[in-house]
């Protein structure tokens, strides 16, 4: 009578576990750039969100001025700013009003344009223009 010992191993071994940590490790790097890019596009939505909260607060200034366009003009030569945001990024604010000679028979409309722009660029990140209605200069 013959006894058979038939040895069972259980669990993983060495071999297989630094195969899999292998595995995993290539998955995270095939997933890398897809987590920076994610990151970019977050910090650019941020930014956009941020620059059209700031134009439509100051078209809301505007237009709690009133209807004098030498109100108009101070407000816009003295409202240029300059907002910080995330640390490291300056966003400029800026308002463009063009009022009528003083013979343009009143009432009429004044072109406002507030425009946001992030520094060194350019191009404004967000921009709005309205007509305002001007009954003294």
């Amino acid at each position: 009578m013959s006894v058979s010992h038939e040895k069972h191993d259980s669990g993983f071994g060495v071999v297989e576990i630094v195969v899999s940590m292998f595995l995993l490790a290539l998955l995270a790097i095939a997933f890398l750039p897809l987590l920076m890019q994610s990151l970019r596009v977050s910090v650019s939505n941020s930014t956009l969100a941020t620059a059209t909260q700031l134009v439509a607060q100051e078209m809301e200034e505007l237009r709690s001025l009133g209807t004098t366009c030498s109100t108009l003009d101070d407000y816009a030569s003295s409202s240029s700013s300059t907002v910080t945001v995330s640390g490291s990024q300056v966003l400029n604010v800026t308002i463009d009003i063009t009022c009528p000679s003083t013979t343009t028979v009143l009432p009429t409309t004044v072109t406002a344009t507030v425009s946001v722009i992030e520094e060194p660029d350019t191009v404004p990140i967000a921009s709005a223009t309205t007509l305002m209605l001007v009954e003294n200069h």
